[in-house]
């Protein structure tokens, strides 16, 4: 895992807009948020480097989720694509793994929203690790010394080789990349990654399901036998 922390700014991959359908295998450490009833899934690949990611972290994602994520129609991923500079993506990344899941999505959205933040840092002669730290700690619960421990441990790091690995096999070339997943299978979303594109992407989605049968709608209960008392003759 790259320790180094890049002093560089960040120069984004261009999003692919290439049309496909592929079967995905969830490589182990997805975090979902929304219900696990919900039969459309938002994939995200994602670089917590990548303006365009904050972007639509900071300005797209707050709506759907509250419109779909959060009343329980639709499951929300982020996977990690660690884009340049890569010494300081990668540390970020496996810092937001090392919260574990219920802080995960936390710390992932409070490095979005204090991207411009880390990169004014970075481009000091001092670097981004303070600023890193002080976003990581206050969003974790964590401590200093907890996160330096979290940048040495290697299972963190594998995490996020993991996904990126198979944002690659999914066909991933840059950042932000979404999917939608039914059980047909998985769908890129072509850009732009707005509220009105995603959105109509997920109510096509969510009206191309099948309809719930007549039992698992009316969920209805047996009647309930009464048992009489033979009289005594």
């Amino acid at each position: 895992m790259p320790s180094d922390w890049a002093v560089a700014k960040e120069k984004p991959k261009a999003s692919t807009a290439k049309a496909q359908a592929l079967a995905a295998s969830a490589p182990d450490g997805d975090w979902p948020l929304g219900s696990e009833r919900a039969q459309v899934t938002l994939l995200e690949y994602g670089s917590l480097t990548c303006s365009h990611c904050a972007d639509f972290n900071n300005q797209v994602l707050p709506r759907i989720k509250a419109t779909y994520v959060d009343t329980g129609r639709v499951r929300y991923v982020f996977r990690a694509f660690p884009t340049p500079p890569m010494g300081l993506s990668y540390p970020m990344h496996s810092l937001a793994r090392c919260a574990g899941p219920k802080a995960y999505h936390r710390v992932v959205d409070a490095f979005f929203q204090q991207q411009k933040v880390i990169f004014d840092a970075a481009q000091r002669g001092t670097g981004a690790k303070d600023s890193v730290y002080s976003i990581f700690t206050e969003a974790s619960g964590m401590n200093a010394a907890q996160a330096d421990i979290c940048l040495h441990t290697q299972s963190h790091a594998d995490a996020v080789n993991q996904q990126s690995l198979k944002g690659a096999e999914m066909g991933v070339h840059g950042t932000p990349t979404i999917f939608l997943q039914t059980a047909k299978g998985v769908t890129l979303l072509a850009p732009p990654y707005d509220v009105e594109n995603v959105g109509r992407a997920l109510d096509a989605a969510l009206a191309a399901l099948p309809p719930k049968s007549a039992a698992k709608q009316a969920k209805a209960k047996a009647p309930i036998k009464v048992k009489t008392k033979a009289k005594k003759p």
